[in-house]
């Protein structure tokens, strides 16, 4: 007769195995300015699953893969309606909390400096979907908001995003693409009423390595917050091909309070797969906080070198030199991520002394809007004028 394991012996090995690991962590922290324009530069990812649903991995597992990467806040959003792992342990789903995976984690989150956000994922079939509920004040109100024998039915949906109103709730739907005919994204008459009756604050621009312009485009024209989050089920040590995609966050302070008014107030940039999405103004100041430029001029030559200190890359192209010639192959230049680059420049005149030359430049990997890259301009500063090159 095979013995069954108990849960509460299983939480006690994978609490032995959690410690065990946390011992020692090698960290490879992912690079951004501290500030940006007075704001707090915040790293996030506000969509994790863990055993407590459908993932694979102890909640204060993923605390210490966001301390690892240099994440400055997380959310456990597991999934109310379907947890698999819950039976897997040897409980029924009526034994186990839903504010387990919180409850669990905030011990090492507040070890480790992480800002952990308390969330559920609200799982209906399509439409209309799945939405995260973020902040909220308890999670198991959520466990009443379905029905027992068909848990994703939709027609539940309101009760669930009622219940995320009614504890003050950032309400994000997730990956509208997803179980739709091909994968596509469709903005569906359900999820219209839903937007026009205030139940969704933002949406998922990236979810794991998926952009969608389409999506992008909905953010745009509804007004919506702009969020990429990894939905990140297995150890993230799982992918380390690529930094995780996340939601860059400005905010006022760095407090769970003023992370949820920046998301209000739509101050976030997506990011994933070395390219960023978002405000211009935000993406705008983030680059030129990220690069240092230097000069050197003499006579009718020169070079300009940039120092990258982050580690997002830029894949810049010259748009608009003026008189300015500048020698690429390619009419532009890569600035790869903690490093540097140098393009030769020329005039038909001797560069002036004190004198600053603006350079029109697009950013490819940095976008406004889809197909839109950024345009800003760049400041080359002539100093001092030697005799010869």
């Amino acid at each position: 007769m095979k013995a069954k394991i108990s849960l509460l012996a299983m939480l006690f090995l994978i609490s032995c195995i959690t410690l065990s690991l946390s011992q020692e962590i090698h960290r490879n922290v992912f690079r951004l300015p501290q500030t940006v324009s007075g704001y707090h530069v915040l790293k996030c990812d506000f969509h994790l699953h863990t055993v407590f649903s459908d993932g694979s991995v102890w909640p204060v597992v993923r605390v210490e893969e966001a301390f690892a990467e240099g994440l400055d806040v997380i959310a456990i959003t597991d999934h109310v309606e379907y947890r698999p792992r819950i039976k897997e342990m040897g409980a029924k789903d009526s034994e186990v909390s839903y504010n387990a995976p919180y409850n669990l984690a905030k011990s090492a989150a507040a070890k480790y400096g992480v800002i952990l956000i308390p969330g559920v994922e609200i799982t209906k079939e399509v439409p209309p979907g799945h939405f995260n509920a973020l902040f909220i004040k308890d999670a198991d109100p959520f466990g009443k908001n379905f029905d027992p024998g068909n848990p994703t039915r939709g027609s539940f949906i309101r009760g669930s995003l009622g219940e995320a109103r009614k504890q003050d709730a950032f309400i994000v739907w997730n990956h509208p693409w997803f179980r739709t005919h091909n994968n596509t994204s469709i903005w569906f008459p359900l999820i219209d009423s839903l937007y026009n009756e205030g139940y969704i604050n933002g949406v998922e621009v990236v979810n794991s390595r998926r952009y969608d312009p389409v999506i992008f485009r909905w953010v745009l024209d509804k007004n919506l917050t702009n969020l990429a989050n990894s939905d990140t089920h297995n150890p993230t040590t799982l992918n380390r091909t690529l930094p995780r995609t996340m939601t860059i966050v400005f905010a006022k302070e760095r407090t769970s309070e003023s992370i949820k008014e920046a998301l209000k107030e739509k101050r976030t940039i997506s990011y994933c797969n070395d390219s960023l999405y978002g405000d211009s103004e935000l993406l705008e100041a983030l680059f030129h906080k990220s690069i240092e430029i230097k000069t050197y001029f003499s006579g009718k030559n020169g070079y300009i070198s940039f120092s990258n200190n982050t580690s997002l890359p830029f894949e810049i192209k010259f748009s608009d030199t003026g008189r300015i010639k500048i020698s690429t192959y390619s009419g532009g230049i890569a600035i790869p991520a903690k490093g540097e680059a140098a393009v030769l420049i020329s005039n038909d005149s001797i560069f002036e002394s004190s004198k600053e030359y603006i350079i029109g430049i697009r950013i490819m990997n940095l976008e406004t809007a889809p197909g839109v890259p950024l345009t800003t301009e760049l400041v080359a500063r002539c100093p001092q004028v030697k005799d010869s090159l």
